[in-house]
């Protein structure tokens, strides 16, 4: 019998991590024992399981492997395809890449946390691109989400997409604000057999105009949103709260129901770049857990068209069902060798000008990105190795604590956890990556949490992570 590995399939490795199986379409991944791994890399078609080249303990290990889905058995011998056999990448592993690929839109966000409408930032010229794939490549990344500014306002656009896929490089979403999308894009990802979910910014029914600086902009986005559905692509909705726009959440989640919208992210606008001149809009934390908690029955009483993550203080699943993200451990644990942020440990920022950051938030002040170094200055593959970025990523709440001896003793520590460090340096301006998040604290020992939790129980919401 010749075992070789499916075609859905392909063997990867990392530094720390070199016994990846990937699966060619998902990307999902998967990190095998050695011993497994090393049988799995000899399953190439090629050679005949009863050789006196195999004992009986690989051949069982093969059998194993065909059970799970990963090989098949063929009475003869075949080739594996080009790209399946084993990759070493000589890097950390990072999963995949949130890249602003440009900073330019179409819009005129009084919120652009980026000043896009002043031409404050630039973009890449189109070979910086080239080599940001080629990086990108070289270090094992296995998808993409791009965003801007506005991506499709890009001319070379389609030569960006192009060669990621040259590259292997999955893109797995497109972050718009949607003007762009219409019958010639779609015809365009049809074309090449690509169906990336969207992020499309929808910032409520009746007050998306004003927000974006554009007339007809809401008009255009609902277009967007029903050629999406009509395709059957998956969409998901941003909606940037402020002052006023709170009395049109209720009616955006009926209406981004109705147009097939899998997901609503409610978050507060960030007070950074355009946003500074709008501060007479600018919910408080206090005004914003108000206005979120308000929202929550009429949610429920609804029916819950649609999930919906409000702020990170509830995300409701269904009309029975709800966690609270913020929520990061139960207290009564150590947890002091946890890491400062999971979420970042598997995805980077590559953002306009090209400096690598844990996530977006980081970037909102210079003080914040300066601590990081651009992809052109240090190439991609010693940023994943050593340095301000890989050093962050590593560090664990005891560091956070010890910063922090007032967070150490809290009663909410470990539901806590430091709160989102993206937050805290936006929010706070100062470049301190330990910095105190203090929407987090406002949350927990404001009596938010416990009114969440009061109210849940109320409307006989089960809480899954409990």
């Amino acid at each position: 019998m010749f075992y070789k590995l499916k075609k859905d399939y392909v063997l990867r490795g990392w530094k720390l991590l070199p016994t990846g199986v990937i699966n060619r379409e998902t990307r999902e991944y998967k990190f095998l024992p050695k011993k497994i791994f090393s049988v799995l890399k000899l399953c190439d078609g090629q050679i005949d399981s009863e050789s006196e080249l195999f004992d009986d303990d690989q051949r069982k290990i093969m059998e194993e492997l065909r059970a799970e889905g990963y090989v098949e058995a063929n009475e003869t011998p075949s080739l594996i395809e080009d790209g399946q056999a084993y990759k070493f990448y000589d890097n950390r592993f990072m999963r995949s890449a949130h890249w602003s690929i440009t900073g330019k839109c179409n819009c005129k966000c009084r919120h652009c946390y980026m000043s896009a409408p002043q031409h404050k930032v630039e973009e890449f010229i189109h070979e910086q691109c080239i080599e940001i794939i080629s990086q990108m490549e070289q270090c094992g990344i296995q998808k993409v989400i791009l965003t801007g500014g506005e991506p499709l306002f890009r001319k070379d656009f389609w030569e960006i997409v192009d060669a990621l896929t040259n590259a292997d490089i999955k893109i797995e979403k497109i972050y718009s604000n949607g003007l762009l999308i219409n019958e010639k894009f779609l015809a365009e990802l049809e074309k090449r057999n690509l169906r990336p979910e969207f992020q499309i910014s929808f910032d409520g029914v009746g007050c998306h105009d004003w927000l974006r600086g554009v007339e007809g902009a809401e008009k255009l986005t609902l277009r967007a949103l029903k050629l999406l559905q009509e395709k059957n692509l998956p969409v998901t909705c941003p909606m940037a709260l402020y002052k006023g726009n709170v009395f049109s959440l209720r009616d955006t989640a009926k209406k981004l129901s109705g147009l097939g919208v899998k997901y609503l992210k409610v978050t507060p606008i960030a007070t950074s770049g355009e946003a500074l001149g709008m501060s007479d809009q600018i919910l408080s934390t206090s005004e914003l857990y108000n206005v979120l908690i308000d929202y929550i029955p009429q949610y429920i009483a609804e029916g819950a068209p649609l999930p919906i993550s409000l702020s990170g203080i509830f995300y409701g699943i269904n009309a029975s069902e709800y966690k609270i993200p913020i929520v990061k451990a139960p207290e009564g644990i150590d947890c002091d060798k946890n890491c400062v942020c999971e979420y970042i440990r598997n995805q980077i920022h590559i953002d306009f000008n090209g400096f690598v950051m844990p996530c977006p938030p980081m970037g909102y002040d210079y003080s914040g990105k300066k601590l990081f170094s651009t992809i052109f200055d240090k190439p991609l593959k010693e940023l994943l190795n050593d340095g301000a970025y890989m050093n962050f990523i590593n560090t664990r709440l005891k560091d956070y604590f010890k910063a922090n001896p007032t967070c150490a003793v809290c009663e909410y520590k470990n539901r806590c956890s430091g709160g989102c460090r993206g937050l805290a340096m936006a929010n706070n301006g100062d470049g301190d990556l330990l910095g105190v998040d203090n929407t987090a604290c406002k949350f927990f020992k404001g009596g938010y949490y416990d009114k969440v939790i009061t109210l849940a129980e109320k409307l006989n919401l089960k809480n899954i992570d409990a």
